[in-house]
């Protein structure tokens, strides 16, 4: 009995030196099931308790692909995997799995690569929750709970790889950066990002898939260091944030075409390099769906056409709204207040206060108007607007009136808009005329890189002829002020004030003016 435990002892020694190290809890077996070689990796500080420490170390099979299957006792978590291998960073690949089935993980703290060799971490299943993963690619995540993040991949040499799949029940609440690659799906159960931390995520060549269940708070760049990354389907409840993407896109050999869906509302920004040009795309959008800015052809590239159709729902019953020219009529209230635009942006016409085309009574003193434009705008240096009039009712052609008459500024709610009032007691609009307003060089859609907005679209609007045209300071009242203030300006007519005194309107105060003046002496009212 005695020489059957030695020869067992001596078997068991055998065996933790032909295999590595034994390691209650932890092991690392090859692809086909084998424990790796002995020296391949190091189980460092740690417990299964607080989480197990690992260190993987030895590219053991240098001359194909090295395998590392990690797998812990259930419910046991890894605070610490460190991929230490060193090797050639292309042709023996270091290909790692952590919790596979049967072998759950409950949760994993940090997955680092520190060594030089190519790694690919294959499969990560993690039971409760995921924090800071940085690897050169990712097949596949698959968390039960949250991702903390962030994830990082970090080859530059494919654009095809990155993340093939990050399949989240929970919350993905940390960054999540493939600034060279691709990631092809991201399925959340949960939010993506939170309202006072969002997240960011980096793509270089194009995200495929984003199926999200509940918000998204994120900034999404797919175009990081300087690359031209397609988006191919997107699909959540709320927006709130920025996108910025080259285009949408299918992949090669897929069948569906490009489409954007939200089941709640766009409160961002969603930015488009290119132009929208596939009308068998599409972007979809609830019932006043559109509060925030969809901006397309960002980089301002000459005769950029949109025509994928932005399709807002109108309610059960209705027809959807669809947008897809770059000067629809839609007034922004219906829409949800946002506006999408085709840089350069055109006057909304409509969407103006008062809109273009508006008579105005009699009695509108001090009248501002708002222009509103289809994306956000910005003042640069010199007047952004050029002023015209002629006579109410007249084909006349009309005549350049100063810009200085007016004061233009920036609307103070709304960075799409911009307000007119008169700059004087003599400036503004005038009763009696149809002014044009049009955009000059120097009002800019506001962008990194601002250019001009279009001049393509003008602004009218028609003030009807004063009842009391003779009350030149507008007092109310015709008296001995008026005929002052004409005595004064006698012989004037190319000034604000000149302009105003010229009663009959014939281009310069005299006696025609003085004799309007005794016709309607006395109150206005009467």
């Amino acid at each position: 009995m005695g020489r059957n435990r030695f020869i067992l002892v001596l078997m068991l020694v055998h065996l933790v030196m032909l295999t590595g190290p034994l390691c209650a809890g932890v092991r690392v077996l090859n692809d086909q099931g084998q424990d790796v070689p002995s020296g391949a990796w190091t189980l460092e500080q740690g417990n299964a308790a607080d989480g197990w420490i690992i260190r993987l170390t030895d590219l053991w099979n240098p001359w194909g692909n090295t395998w590392f299957r990690v797998q812990v006792d259930p419910g046991e978590s890894i605070a610490s995997l460190d991929i230490a291998v060193d090797g050639p960073p292309a042709g023996s690949p270091v290909t790692v799995t952590v919790g596979e089935a049967g072998f759950p993980v409950s949760r994993v703290d940090e997955i680092k690569q520190t060594g030089s060799a190519e790694v690919i971490l294959h499969q990560l299943n993690v039971v409760e929750s995921l924090g800071r993963v940085e690897v050169q690619a990712i097949n596949f995540i698959d968390v039960g709970g949250h991702v903390h993040g962030p994830i990082i991949t970090t080859d530059s040499a494919s654009e095809s790889r990155g993340i093939r799949s990050l399949d989240v029940a929970g919350d993905v609440l940390g960054d999540v950066l493939v600034p060279d690659g691709t990631i092809r799906l991201i399925k959340v159960l949960g939010d993506v990002g939170t309202a006072s931390s969002p997240v960011r995520i980096e793509v270089g060549h194009g995200l495929w898939t984003v199926d999200v269940r509940g918000d998204v708070w994120a900034d999404i760049d797919l175009c990081s260091s300087g690359h031209a990354g397609f988006l191919y389907r997107f699909e959540a409840d709320e927006f709130h944030g920025s996108l910025r993407v080259d285009r949408l896109d299918r992949p090669a050999g897929e069948t569906l075409p490009p489409m954007m869906m939200l089941d709640g509302w766009l409160s961002g920004l969603w930015t488009f390099n290119g132009p929208l040009q596939d009308p068998e795309a599409s972007v979809h959008l609830p019932p006043q769906g559109l509060r925030g800015q969809v901006v397309i052809n960002a980089q301002a590239a000459a005769d950029a056409d949109w025509t994928t159709p932005v399709m807002i729902a109108a309610g059960e019953g209705m027809p959807s709204i669809t947008l897809n020219n770059p000067v629809y009529e839609q007034i922004p209230d219906v829409l949800g207040g946002g506006s999408v635009g085709l840089v350069p942006y055109r006057l909304h016409a409509t969407g103006s206060s008062p809109p273009s085309g508006t008579i105005l009574p009699v009695g509108e003193d001090d009248l501002a108007v708002t222009l509103r434009f289809y994306g956000p705008v910005e003042l640069a240096w010199g007047a952004p607007l050029t002023f015209e009039r002629r006579p109410l009712d007249s084909l006349e052609p009309y005549q350049s009136v100063s810009a200085s008459d007016f004061c233009v500024e920036m609307a103070e709610d709304d960075s799409r808009s911009i307000r007119l009032s008169a700059a004087g007691p003599w400036g503004g609009f005038q009763p009696g005329w149809t002014y044009r307003v049009q955009p000059t060089s120097s009002l800019l859609c506001a962008m990194t890189s601002p250019v001009p907005v279009s001049n393509e679209i003008k602004y009218i609007i028609e003030l009807a002829a004063s009842e009391c045209e003779a009350d030149v300071d507008e007092s109310g009242e015709v008296d001995i002020v008026d005929v002052l203030l004409v005595l004064a300006l006698w012989g004037q007519g190319e000034t604000p004030a000149g302009e105003a005194a010229d009663v009959d309107g014939d281009g310069i105060v005299g006696v025609d003016d003085l004799l309007v003046i005794i016709g309607q002496w006395g109150d206005c009212s009467n």
